[in-house]
């Protein structure tokens, strides 16, 4: 009996160590990444997060990120400039401003639907302050550009982030 629990705990290690070295997949956040603020991992081409700083779009690129599409706006950004960030890691950037629920027009969802064609062979940080409004514009893209319907439209919003827009993109996929 004593060799049998020694060999399970052997073979349980050596299972729990080869999955610490495993590529990371959806929807699990790899370490290095862990700490960028309200990052999310929906599809395998696809990170979200909220305001990243420089260091972590170093992460992010060290995790495969070659493009950037941020949402925020000037005031959002403060003094930070990502631009010459992403510039000098050598990562796409993209921005499409949106201040919140009036920010998400069709005008802006089809530039933001752009960007993602754009941007489909490479793997891309979205991001606003919160992922919020990524998933609201995941959403609205879903439903207005790849004919989802309402509940799988907003399915796919939670995933990118959407928290409090939510009711606001309801009224407008109801429209």
């Amino acid at each position: 009996m004593r060799a049998l629990s020694h060999s399970f705990l052997i073979v349980f290690t050596a299972l729990a160590l080869t999955a610490c070295d495993a590529e990371p997949t959806v929807n699990r956040i790899p370490m290095d990444v862990a700490d960028v603020p309200n990052i999310h991992h929906p599809t395998a081409q696809h990170f979200t997060s909220g305001k990243p700083a420089k260091s972590d779009l170093v992460k992010l690129k060290e995790q495969g990120v070659t493009a950037v599409i941020n949402l925020l706006t000037d005031a959002d950004m403060g003094n930070d400039d990502e631009a010459t960030w992403a510039q000098e890691l050598n990562l796409d950037y993209y921005r499409v401003p949106v201040a919140g629920g009036a920010d998400l027009t069709r005008d802006n969802v089809a530039e933001f639907d752009r960007l993602l064609a754009l941007t489909a062979n490479e793997t891309v940080l979205l991001h606003c302050s919160s992922s919020n409004r990524v998933g609201a514009m995941m959403a609205l893209r879903a439903a207005w550009h790849h004919n989802a319907n309402t509940e799988d439209a907003l399915a796919i919003g939670r995933e990118y982030g959407l928290k409090d827009l939510q009711t606001h993109v309801e009224k407008l996929l109801n429209e």
